[in-house]
């Protein structure tokens, strides 16, 4: 049997140095290659913006709104048309049912058909819901007459002494032909919400 030569420290020291070595490289190879491990990254949350506020609260609350126009619009059918009216006692013209009905919805709105149609958002006739105002040029100038809609192309409003309070159609030429625009009620709340979204999106 051969004897093994003497082997001094210094070379058995470097001897396990490389060995330890050898281990390590081999570990961290196997822990960051074989699986395909890689350290997290870190990202940051997307940014509320107004865009993408608009919450299921809101659209809740703007439906409800409508829905309550709806109804008390519906209940006003039949009762008389006064000029400068705007009680439900005793009578209403045009804007003041507007104004009374929008105000029981908890929507508070200008007392002249005009004036409502610039404090409102538009929308177009396309988009038209239960409960939207819709207002007519019958003067000669835009916004001088108005009516809340009720579904299947009808909508109500205070039209004279004879009529009353009363549903008409737009498919009556004499609106079909004067159909100004549309307007939405909406509380204060989603008003200013979308104020600040259209806002942000003509930057």
């Amino acid at each position: 049997m051969r004897k093994l030569k003497n082997v001094s420290p210094y070379a058995r020291f470097v001897g396990v140095l490389f060995a330890v070595s050898s281990l390590v490289l081999s570990g961290c190879a196997e822990y960051g290659g074989g699986d395909g491990w890689q350290p997290p990254v870190a990202t940051q949350a997307p940014a509320t913006t107004p865009q993408n506020s608009y919450s299921y609260y809101d659209s809740h609350r703007e439906a409800t709104v409508l829905d309550a126009v709806l109804v008390n619009a519906i209940a006003q059918i039949g009762k008389p048309y006064v000029w400068g009216g705007e009680s439900r006692h005793h009578g209403f013209d045009c804007s003041g049912l507007i104004q009374y009905v929008l105000q029981e919805a908890g929507v508070t709105v200008p007392r002249t058909a005009r004036a409502q149609a610039l404090a409102l958002p538009a929308v177009s006739f396309s988009r038209i819901r239960k409960g939207d105002l819709v207002f007519f040029n019958t003067m000669g100038a835009p916004y001088t007459h108005v009516g809340i809609y009720i579904g299947g192309d009808q909508f109500v409003s205070a039209l004279n002494r004879h009529a009353g309070i009363t549903v008409q159609s737009l498919h009556n030429p004499y609106w079909a032909q004067r159909l100004d625009g549309v307007r939405r009620p909406m509380p204060p709340e989603l008003l200013a919400m979308q104020s600040l979204n259209d806002h942000v999106l003509n930057q």
